[in-house]
């Protein structure tokens, strides 16, 4: 081989390593930019982001309005995955309520942090304040403040159960919470 087949050899090396570095960047931001597009629907929507592209593409259809009086037990359910894709859980939308299930298999404790100090004591906590606010300056009914239940066998969270939810941002809120609250409580749970 010659000394220019070697030189011409090493600039081609060199130009495709820079390629590499310039598409290694585009695909980072190709990414990111993804994931920032698939949070901003998660706030605006429930479905997925894949079911809302095929909806897109797909003519419109008249679909019937449910009646506006749903009855009380009519919960529609919502998985709670993890980033990783891990099932978390059930996120069931009631008539303003909630009704989130945990994976049975991941024994979430309730002693568990940060179950109490964010997800019980700041989210709610926080909605119940405003609500409270809301009370003392005439605008909410007393009867409307949001409250909570939760259903454990020893420390094993089984089932909350949220009531008074009368805001669609506080659904949107108390969903993305709870995955985030279960996420980092199964990093503080040992594993099988």
């Amino acid at each position: 081989m010659s000394e220019q087949d070697t030189k011409t050899l090493a600039e081609l090396k060199k130009d495709l390593e820079e390629k590499i570095v310039k598409a290694e960047k585009e695909l980072a931001f190709l990414k990111t930019s993804l994931k920032l597009v698939d949070e901003a629907l998660t706030k605006v929507s429930f479905r997925p982001a894949s079911r809302l592209m095929e909806e897109v593409q797909k003519p419109p259809v008249e679909i019937p309005k449910p009646p506006t009086e749903a009855p009380a037990s009519q919960e529609q359910p919502f998985p709670i995955k993890s980033k990783t894709g891990e099932d978390l859980g059930t996120f069931y939308i009631g008539k303003n309520s909630v009704r989130i299930v945990p994976r049975p298999e991941l024994g979430l404790n309730l002693k568990t942090p940060p179950f109490q100090s964010f997800f019980l004591d700041r989210v709610i906590g926080e909605m119940r304040k405003k609500d409270e606010m809301a009370v003392d300056a005439g605008t909410k009914d007393p009867d409307s403040i949001i409250e909570y239940d939760i259903k454990c066998d020893g420390d094993t969270i089984k089932e909350i159960t949220i009531r008074n939810i009368d805001e669609d941002s506080r659904v949107r809120e108390l969903r993305s919470s709870i995955r985030w609250t279960f996420e980092r409580m199964l990093e503080k749970t040992p594993r099988p």
